[in-house]
């Protein structure tokens, strides 16, 4: 089965669409030959509003809403299943979180990118719209990543100062990514492309849970730790350091540098 869903890191809609991907992709049981099929997921990031401020709006502004969405949500989660969240101090502007997911996206590290920036902001309250907070704990998976283009695969970055990718190719998807989601009338997200049906919002999430319980997936899988770094023989550079920090940063500290 092949699926296809766009959405924004910071809607409560796509957070749990996002869990239910992962279920869906990480938790699969053996089934039968004949149904055997795996589910692949086509992931596309979107800025739901390229006009918010670049520093964001206070999340206050949104505290009630997002308490009435959740509650919503509540209702639609499958036994066993959770929605872990607490309320952002701020609604940042995406782009910078769009930014370094087009980066990963097509390499090894795609869905931990993905749920780790839903993390970020929904389980720990991070600034996913600032590059310097995302620096960091992308600097792990892009390291893993695989990616041709030296700034990925040597020095972790994902994002650019300007909260601009840092590849022309991470520039086209977003850009498709976005064509792609207006010439469908730029629907309620998530949008979840799925045999040929063209499912919003709500019925997006709830069909995901439905794909779940069809293939009895387990709805909280055992997942890795997403900003894990790749095996080193010796200690990176102290001026790569001072800037990404990260568990050599501890190493440095306590002389082992």
């Amino acid at each position: 089965m092949n699926l296809v869903v766009y959405a924004d890191f910071t809607e409560p809609e796509c957070y749990l669409a996002g869990r239910r991907v992962d279920a869906l992709t990480h938790s699969q049981p053996p089934a039968p030959a004949e149904s055997a099929e795996p589910v692949l997921v086509d992931w596309r990031a979107v800025e739901c509003d390229p006009h918010r401020p670049v520093m964001g709006d206070p999340g206050a502004r949104r505290a009630d809403e997002l308490r009435s969405r959740f509650d919503s949500l509540a209702p639609l989660l499958l036994p066993g299943e959770q929605l872990p969240w607490r309320l952002p101090p701020v609604v940042p502007k995406t782009q910078a979180a769009v930014s370094a997911y087009a980066e990963a996206h097509g390499t090894a590290v795609a869905d931990e990118v993905r749920r780790l920036l839903f993390d970020l902001y929904w389980r720990e309250g991070a600034d996913i719209g600032s590059p310097t907070v995302l620096r960091t704990p992308l600097a792990g998976p892009m390291l893993r990543s695989g990616a041709a283009a030296d700034p990925l695969l040597q020095f972790g970055y994902a994002v650019g100062p300007h909260r601009d990718p840092i590849t022309s190719g991470a520039y086209r998807r977003i850009r498709d990514w976005r064509a792609q989601w207006q010439e469908l009338g730029a629907p309620e997200l998530p949008v979840l492309l799925v045999d040929d049906a063209t499912l919003t919002g709500l019925d997006a999430v709830c069909r995901l849970g439905k794909e779940i319980v069809r293939l009895d997936a387990d709805v909280e899988p055992v997942l890795s730790d997403a900003r894990r770094y790749p095996p080193l023989d010796g200690a990176p550079a102290l001026s790569w350091v001072s800037q990404i920090g990260g568990d050599w940063l501890h190493l440095y500290r306590d002389g082992a540098g």
